[in-house]
């Protein structure tokens, strides 16, 4: 079988890569025990964020509890297409030879308009449940997630299998957290979809308990709803803190999107641009990632060192050569009950951090005692607390050991894959129930 290249790219310095899988070609019999299951998500590996993170964690955990999972998915989109042909980031062989099916639309450019987001979120459920139609297995449930919320549609009425939704965003709340839209007649019917698809879902996960309250008041049951945050794997706890410059390093990973005030942080490395003993890195992609670095060098700021999208272990790996972490969303009553994935991995990787957040993000900073937050995201306050914590590194060492160790508590995936199976098992008992 031919390799498949999403949009008839070339992977480079790809040799001899296996195709990705649209039907099995192992003849070997799946164990009894064995049933199949159907994820549907927007992101999954290679891509690189927490949402494809997060699904490709919980696909090997259904794997390896002996289920034969079958993946549909976009084609590797975030942040852009392009990055995609580099070899690096096919860094799993195992998955690469994984049953995953990837549609492909036509328009892949990342937007903030709405209207061109949602052709892309139609386009994608179309090409989906062509794939989905034509696919003559039968599955013991589906597991899909939002965003969007399209994608949790797929399989609903086409497999009448039942549905574990994951709940990775509150969308389209998120709509207007990041500016899109405020037009209620446009949001109306997203929010009855929105509701609808909770109801439908036989069982729901969510990955900040921020999202309980809200969807509660959706109408549904508690005991629908489970609880399994991003979380850290065994084998990332390898990754072993080390100070590589006599400076105070100062590092923001992930997106430069339209639900982070990374501008923020221009202001905060102008004013520290006369501290010599402090410097500023970026590991850094998405929507506003061009312009970010066009007003550094319009503002000369030669403290901020700027670095492409890499592989998540060579991101955490920069973390853990970095003292101070920076997390920031934009003031949004939207992303309150939000759980960034990027603060979870500063903790894991001893970071001190400077937030400039609020709502259940800063509630997990400061609960784990793992550093400084601004909820009113004040310049002049984040330069005082990223100047204190670089001239106090025992402090820093004391907020890195007391992330970690709320990490080793609250988000590591040994411990919160049996929250999943819960939900799973809850879900075979209703359809037990049903039949």
């Amino acid at each position: 079988m031919e390799i498949k290249i999403p949009l008839t790219r070339t992977i480079k310095a790809r040799k001899n890569r296996r195709p990705l899988l649209e039907v099995p070609t192992s003849t070997q019999a799946a164990p009894e025990s064995s049933m199949n299951v159907l994820m549907i998500c927007q992101n999954f590996y290679p891509e690189i964020g927490s949402a494809a993170n997060r699904m490709k964690n919980i696909f090997k955990r259904m794997e390896q509890a002996g289920s034969d999972v079958h993946v549909l998915t976009s084609e590797p989109l975030y942040p852009t297409a392009e990055l995609y042909t580099d070899s690096m980031f096919w860094d799993e062989p195992s998955l690469d030879t994984a049953h995953v099916t990837r549609i492909q639309p036509r328009d892949v450019r990342a937007t903030n308009n709405l209207w061109r987001r949602l052709r892309l979120f139609v386009e994608q459920f179309v090409l989906a449940v062509k794939e989905v139609r034509h696919d003559p297995k039968s599955y013991a449930y589906i597991y899909a997630t939002t965003p969007s919320i399209f994608m949790g549609l797929v399989g609903e009425h086409v497999k009448k299998a039942p549905l574990i939704l994951d709940v990775r965003d509150l969308w389209p709340e998120s709509l207007i957290g990041v500016g899109i839209t405020n037009s209620r007649l446009l949001l109306t019917p997203l929010y009855w979809l929105e509701k609808w698809m909770y109801r439908q879902a036989d069982q729901l996960v969510i990955n900040s308990e921020g999202f309980r309250s809200y969807i509660e008041g959706r109408g549904i049951a508690p005991e629908k709803i489970h609880y399994i945050p991003n979380s850290i794997e065994e084998n990332e706890w390898l990754i072993k803190r080390r100070k590589v410059s006599a400076q105070v390093r100062v590092v923001y990973t992930g997106n430069i999107g339209l639900a982070q005030d990374v501008f923020l942080l221009l202001d905060v490395a102008q004013e520290l641009q006369q501290e010599e003993d402090i410097c500023f890195q970026v590991v850094g992609y998405g929507y506003h990632k061009q312009t970010f670095e066009r007003l550094v060098k319009e503002r000369g700021l030669t403290n901020i060192e700027f670095l492409d999208a890499m592989p998540r272990w060579d991101a955490l790996k920069q973390l853990a050569k970095s003292d101070i972490a920076f997390a920031t969303l934009v003031e949004s009553t939207a992303f309150d009950t939000v759980t960034p994935g990027k603060i979870i991995d500063y903790m894991a990787m001893g970071c001190a951090i400077v937030g400039a957040v609020s709502g259940h993000a800063a509630h997990v900073i400061e609960e784990a005692g793992a550093g400084y937050v601004s909820v009113q995201r004040k310049k002049e306050e984040i330069v005082d607390h990223i100047l204190e914590l670089s001239r106090n590194p025992e402090k820093r060492a004391a907020m890195g050991r007391a992330g970690v160790a709320y990490v080793q508590h609250h988000f590591d995936w040994e411990q919160n894959e049996q929250r999943l199976f819960e939900a799973i098992e809850q879900t075979q008992s209703r359809k037990a129930v049903a039949e």
